[in-house]
């Protein structure tokens, strides 16, 4: 069993569903929780969350969630345009893929030193040693070099609703923030020109089993803990289209991500919807 995370309509179905609970017990929560949390023009988030996981405990799950949503949004090279798989970082660096290509097309290449990768500029090896430089912190993060802060991680997000209104979203549209960085970094507009000219945006949608998701904020959750998360976040979000307008914005929608050496398996793909500014504006 999942959550159907895709809209405000489907995560109230689902969670009506899995709790065994009607729409008007799910009324009375949030009156009950808007009651005891909110202050005036404050809410007290502790006592909001305390209400709402109570709920949740003192309810029985008709069925385990076994599975999680997880949307993915990248720009994707035309070139790779029919592959659902999703690579980490390291795999598309270190391996040959269109990523790779592509860059050694505009004489970027990147080699293995045991755990992380160096990069190579016009057959240079350019040095990252210097932290202090701009963009050398977020690539040395990202490749590698620092041994507690790694991350090659292939990621997405956990609700679907309201994605095209996040700042992260928009900020992906111009550029993947890796190719966007590293054109920076070498001095050459070129590379993201190029990239942006023969990619497109899309959101991709799969279906992952719980157990191969981490919470980027909650890393450290077991099974059941990432059921009562889930289910906790799912319900602060349909709490909150009961006291906002329209317009709202996608500010608490939970990062996930796959581990560092893992790749998102074709098998769990469902289908790629592409994004145009228009539907970011």
């Amino acid at each position: 069993m999942y959550i159907d995370t895709r809209a405000q309509e489907t995560m109230q179905q689902s969670i009506c569903k899995s709790l065994e609970i009607t729409i008007e017990e799910l009324d009375n929560l949030f009156f009950e929780a808007k009651k005891a949390s909110v202050k005036e023009y404050s809410m007290d988030m502790d006592k909001f969350n305390i209400i709402i996981n109570e709920f949740i405990d003192s309810k029985v799950l008709n069925q385990t969630i076994e599975q999680i949503l997880f949307f993915h949004l990248g720009r994707r090279l035309n070139i790779a345009n029919d592959c659902a798989e999703g690579k980490n970082l390291f795999e598309l660096l270190s391996n040959e893929s269109a990523v790779s290509v592509f860059l050694k097309n505009h004489a970027v290449t990147f080699q293995v030193n045991t755990t992380h990768l160096e990069l190579f500029y016009k057959g240079k090896l350019i040095s990252l040693d210097d932290a202090a430089k701009e963009h050398v912190p977020y690539l040395r993060w990202r490749m590698g070099h620092n041994s507690n802060r790694v991350d090659y991680c292939f990621n997405g997000f956990m609700l679907r609703d309201l994605l095209v209104r996040n700042d992260y979203a928009r900020s992906l549209f111009s550029a993947p923030e890796f190719i966007g960085v590293l054109s920076n970094f070498l001095g050459n507009r070129d590379i993201v020109t190029d990239y942006v000219e023969n990619s497109k945006y899309y959101c991709y949608e799969y279906l992952v089993p719980i157990d191969k998701v981490f919470f980027d904020d909650a890393e450290e959750l077991s099974k059941e803990g990432k059921q009562r998360y889930l289910l906790n976040k799912v319900l602060c979000r349909l709490f909150e289209y009961t006291t906002k307008d329209k317009n709202m914005f996608d500010h608490d929608n939970p990062v996930l991500r796959l581990a560092d050496n893992e790749k998102m398996a074709e098998q769990y793909f469902i289908k790629k919807e592409e994004i145009t500014w228009e539907m970011l504006r």
